[in-house]
Formats: structure tokens, sequence, C-alpha cells
């Protein structure tokens, strides 16, 4: 019997500390060459409106643990203007609604065993990955988090953080105001730390241990002189970070 899981069953069950531990042993069984995936392929076919485009994308993988799954996703896409900034915006059907599906199936019988919607997976699949990254790449006595964005990917993130450093507090900057409340008061409530809303980037960069930059913006959110030494940078997309700042690095990690 093949089950249907929507988002809501997925979040009662899965959490980020169990979405990290799987996702490092994926990655420990790619290593070993136990496991194979194929990063994601995107196809796009122009609309009838010039601003938009369909965008088909799937990916997939499995191991021998057992499973194989597949991931897709169907949008529409186009890019808009806000406050002066160039983001990536995406839909299906409407704005605000999404279809993301994961096929997952049996390697020893080849039997269909479940499809997934992908909202929860993907935002822990996502932020797991970005704590992975901090729990091997930034210093052990990161306290501080400077969140660029507030949506969904910022809140995993976050979460994600906390499972793997002592996180005692973030700033969080929004161009929206009452988006970056919103989202100092739902994860200060969840996680227990304290979350604030700051009016400047600069502000919440400025200090912090770990920056994190979880926005849909098509050009960088951040100055390359905004990072201190000893910071543990991550980006949600190549195109938030400024170029120059690669130098910066001592180390990069590219996924």
């Amino acid at each position: 019997m093949t089950l249907f899981l929507n988002n809501d069953d997925v979040a009662q069950v899965l959490t980020m500390k169990d979405t990290i531990a799987a996702l490092e042993g994926a990655y420990a069984q790619l290593v070993r060459q136990e496991a194979v995936c194929r990063p994601r392929i995107d196809l796009q076919i122009p609309t009838s409106d010039p601003g938009k485009i369909f965008q088909w994308g799937t990916m997939e993988g499995g191991s021998v643990s057992g499973y194989f799954a597949i991931r897709m996703k169907s949008d529409i896409i186009y890019e808009q203007t806000y406050q002066g900034a160039v983001t990536q915006e995406k839909y299906c059907v409407e704005p605000g609604k999404f279809c993301g599906l994961i096929f997952l199936i049996a390697i020893e019988t080849g039997e269909p065993l479940a499809m997934l919607n992908d909202g929860i997976l993907q935002h822990m699949r996502v932020g797991a990955g970005a704590g992975i990254g901090a729990k091997h790449l930034s210093r052990t006595d990161s306290h501080t988090v400077g969140m660029l964005g507030s949506g969904g990917m910022a809140r995993a993130f976050l979460e994600a953080f906390t499972i793997v450093r002592d996180i005692e507090s973030c700033r969080v900057f929004s161009p929206t105001p009452e988006h970056r409340e919103e989202y100092a008061e739902e994860m200060h409530r969840k996680l227990g730390i304290e979350v604030t809303a700051v009016e400047d980037p600069r502000d919440a960069v400025a200090g912090a241990d770990i920056l994190s930059s979880c926005t849909d913006s098509m050009t960088p959110v951040y100055e390359p002189d905004w990072i201190e030494p000893g910071m543990h940078v991550t980006n949600l997309g190549r195109r938030e970070m400024p170029e120059a700042a690669m130098e910066k690095f001592d180390v990069v990690i590219r996924q």
C-alpha cells in the first residue's frame, strides 16, 4: 500500500536533530560509494506571459539502506523589484501555493512506498545542510547569529544552528518590518533564545559568530567588509554573496 503524507504529517514526526543525523549519514554513504545522487535539473518553458516562465525541476538519489526517492517541483517563476532589490518569486497555480512532491520507492522490490509533500522536508533538508556546515566549520564557541531574511529557510537555518552550537541570540533583518518582527517573536518562542529584529542589515551582521543569508534576492545582500575574522558564513544562494567576499574566507565549501 502506497502512503500519501502531507506537510502536516511530516511536521509531526520529523525533527531537525533527526534530519541533521540522516543527512550526515547520507553524505557518509556517498563518500563510501554506498549511495548515488543526481543534483537538481531544471527545465524551463516560456509562458504566454513574457515575464513568467514555467520551470520543472527534479532531483533523485538512493542508497543501500533500501530506498530511492525522486523530488519533483512545478513552478511559475518571475522576477520583481522590491525596495531596490531584485528577487526571484515562484508559485504553483497562484501566489502563495506551491507544488513539490517526493516519490519514495523500495530498492529491494521496486515497490512504490509513499508520495510526500516536500514543503516541510525541503526546509528541513536545506536547514540541516547549513547546520552540518556550522557543526564542522564554525567556532565551537559560536553563540550569536546574524540572520538576513525572515522566511521559511531562515527559520530552518536558525533552528539547525541551535542544534549544533550553543546559540544564545540572533539578530534578524528583513526589508519588511512586520516580517522580521514576526520572525523574532516566533523563533524566540520556539527556540527559547533572544531574537531581535533590527532595521539595518549591517546591525544584524556586526559582531555575529555566524552570518546566514536566507533570501530570494538575485543580488548580494551584504558587503565584503562586513565579514569579520572568525565569522562563519553560510548562504542560501551564491547570488546573495558579493564576489569580493571570497577573498575573506579561509575555507570555502560549494554545494
